[in-house]
């Protein structure tokens, strides 16, 4: 055996061990996704907070009464904003559902002027093979809508995990920030010394990818629905606050939430009859919005950490979805990002290699 194809042997090996060792965590992770939701909050909150549990600590204090006080802080501000908001949103949800009804009569008429129009011009058995195609294709949209439903349902979203959200994420969340130094240094002390220099500098990317993912898409999505929000309630759109937040909300999707707040908007505008001011302003909005978004927000607060095409982005939401519910779509986008490091690295390593170069 040649020292090359040692070589090669022996990274084959170590590629499978990584391999096995990859697929028995995520198997591990599938199977108790139920509970997953809280450690996953707390581990996302710990990253907006450890710069500021850092900042305490260089004005000597220590650590666990730093975390204690931003832990506090933190949950005082965010009950304080949910007594200021939620009375509101709950008001506009109620007005948005008592629509619903003149929105489906609304919707029946214009439906039944499609009719008369399509009688006119379709011969009847182009109009049933049209009214079929139709049938099916609702019947297909109402099934996928109620799987992701009930995916997100077994996924997280049931009473138990609601109060284990509640209760267990603060407390994860202080032993995460508490002993966040700690984990680092215990990792990098795993790394033998003569794989440091290579090893470091990957959990390194990593961890500036992951926080500049969590931090800055947060941080676009809460700026797009104040936006948004604000923008609709000034313009007169009814209910105009709760779809300027859901807008922003589910801006974490590639184009999803411009073009939720937009169909909302739409349905809402013609259940009241709205003037033209009011469309044109609903136009001005989202398209004020897209723009902040394209050119200002995500540059400046995501710009190309996360390096991920928004086809693929959408497709790793609607895998993980699909496997784990509403804690796979909260971990698809870090987890991709965090597999296209491994990817771009590896591709790297193929360009320089014997394999893709040939033998000089």
């Amino acid at each position: 055996m040649t020292k090359l194809q040692k070589g090669f042997t022996q990274t084959h090996k170590t590629a499978l061990i990584l391999v096995c060792i990859l697929f028995g965590i995520g198997y591990f992770f599938y199977s108790i996704s139920g509970i997953l939701l809280p450690f996953i909050l707390a581990f996302v909150f710990a990253y907006f907070l450890h710069p500021a549990v850092q900042s305490l600590e260089k004005r000597h204090l220590s650590r666990t009464f730093a975390t204690g006080i931003v832990i506090t802080g933190f949950v005082v501000f965010i009950l304080s904003v949910l007594l200021i908001i939620i009375p509101i949103l709950q008001a506009q949800v109620m007005a948005l559902f008592a629509k619903v009804p003149l929105l489906a009569d609304t919707l029946k008429e214009q439906i039944q002027s499609l009719v008369v129009y399509a009688k006119q011009m379709i011969s009847p058995e182009q109009l049933a093979d049209i009214s079929n195609t139709v049938s099916q294709s609702v019947g297909m949209v109402l099934k996928s809508v109620a799987n992701g439903l009930l995916n997100i349902l077994t996924g997280g979203v049931v009473l138990f995990n609601v109060i284990s959200m509640l209760m267990i994420t603060p407390i994860v969340l202080f032993y995460v920030l508490r002993d966040w130094q700690g984990v680092e240094n215990q990792m990098s002390d795993l790394i033998p010394e003569k794989n440091k220099k290579s090893v470091m500098p990957l959990l390194q990317e990593i961890n500036t990818t992951l926080s500049g993912f969590i931090r800055g898409q947060s941080m676009v999505c809460l700026s797009l629905g104040l936006f948004y929000g604000i923008g609709l309630s000034i313009i007169g759109l009814e209910s105009g606050l709760l779809v300027g937040l859901l807008s922003g909300i589910l801006s974490f999707i590639p184009y999803f939430g411009f073009l939720t707040g937009v169909i909302l908007s739409i349905f809402l505008a013609i259940t009241t009859h709205a003037s033209l001011p009011l469309w044109i302003g609903i136009a001005i909005v989202f398209t004020l919005g897209q723009i902040l978004e394209g050119y200002v927000l995500t540059p400046k607060l995501v710009g190309d950490k996360v390096g991920l095409h928004p086809v693929w982005v959408i497709f790793a939401l609607f895998a993980g979805g699909a496997l784990l519910g509403f804690v796979g779509v909260l971990l698809a986008v870090p987890i991709a990002a965090v597999l296209a490091i491994f990817i771009r690295r590896t591709l790297s390593w193929y360009r320089t290699s014997i394999i893709y170069k040939g033998k000089k």
